[in-house]
């Protein structure tokens, strides 16, 4: 089935986030582009908790591609109601729009350009009056036992360092006004320039203790300096920091605390190749089922949480969704 015979000549819905980093200064330029495009829904959320029923309308109306304009927490939102709620008899294609700060998850599978011109794009494409748009399936991450939260969806996990750059790019980097991909080089660069010169002990960075159970195997206790599992092909600035993935839906990567020869080995860990001939502290490798025992705060698509105390934090990858790119 093609998308121009899915999404009935043109029709798709949008969904927008007016309080995403990027919308709260173009919502009306993208806005002025939707009056010139017939066949769009546009629904504005004065809240994310409205999500689930404009869902719900939007499965009973047929639709069948839905795109979400907001960043990776509005994207986040958007896929827990659409599999966890399972509003569509059948899921729709995602198309996503990156207005957020990071827009990790679009990078990798969401539209490109500037947002008027993606849009447009997007419509000729469904509509059969341009290329269509490719089809992205991925995998979509499920998350257990966040305190106080319900399983929530996503595409990337991360922990122990990753929540610490977040949280320092947010209070320190965010602030100076650049764009995404800027600021999370920016980031990435201090704080390996932060371990070179001031080491383990002067780092800004530190472990935490992380017990992992790999697919009912258990890995050794242990401080953890990074743990991250994504259904992502690359994350900020194009990095893959995952090899070894067999082919299963998860690519999970946990790094020992202190690291051997961080800076050093940032490249091979980054950027390298299927083989990476790393130390036995960086551990790489593809999961069906991860549990994760610890007591630090984690975050799924840069929304943090806590864990559920006394619970592992467990993630899988069993759904799949497709997205469009264009």
């Amino acid at each position: 089935m093609t998308m121009t015979d899915r999404s009935r000549r043109g029709h798709f819905a949008l969904i927008s986030n007016p309080l995403s980093q990027r919308n709260r200064r173009g919502m009306e330029a993208i806005e002025a582009v939707l009056d010139d495009l017939p066949g769009i829904d546009h629904y504005k959320l004065g809240d994310v908790a409205e999500m689930p029923d404009i869902l719900r309308h939007l499965a009973a109306d047929g639709t069948r591609v839905v795109a979400l304009n907001g960043g990776d927490g509005t994207v986040q939102a958007g896929l827990t109601h659409i599999l966890e709620d399972r509003p569509f008899e059948s899921p729709p294609a995602i198309a996503i729009l990156p207005r957020g700060m990071t827009n990790m998850t679009a990078a990798d599978v969401g539209l490109t350009g500037r947002p008027g011109s993606a849009l447009r794009k997007l419509h000729r494409g469904l509509a059969g009056d341009g290329p269509e748009p490719a089809i992205r399936n991925r995998h979509v991450l499920r998350l257990e036992n966040a305190a106080g939260f319900p399983p929530q969806r996503g595409m990337f996990f991360g922990a122990a360092a990753i929540v610490q750059a977040i949280e320092l790019c947010r209070d320190r980097v965010h602030s100076l006004g650049l764009e995404a991909a800027l600021a999370n080089g920016v980031t990435l660069l201090g704080l390996l320039a932060n371990w070179l010169f001031r080491g383990a002990e002067g780092s800004v960075l530190r472990g935490e203790n992380v017990s992992i159970r790999i697919d009912g195997e258990v890995r050794p206790e242990a401080e953890r300096l990074l743990v991250l599992a994504t259904t992502l092909d690359r994350l900020v600035l194009g990095s893959r920091p995952f090899w070894n993935d067999d082919r299963e839906p998860l690519r999970f990567t946990a790094i020992d605390y202190p690291p051997d020869h961080l800076f050093r080995r940032a490249g091979k860990l980054l950027y390298g190749g299927p083989e990476r001939a790393l130390p036995a502290g960086y551990r790489s490798c593809g999961a069906g089922r991860v549990e994760l025992d610890m007591t630090c705060r984690f975050t799924l698509d840069g929304q943090l949480y806590d864990p559920e105390p006394g619970k592992p934090v467990i993630l899988s990858a069993a759904d799949r969704l497709d997205f469009l790119r264009i």
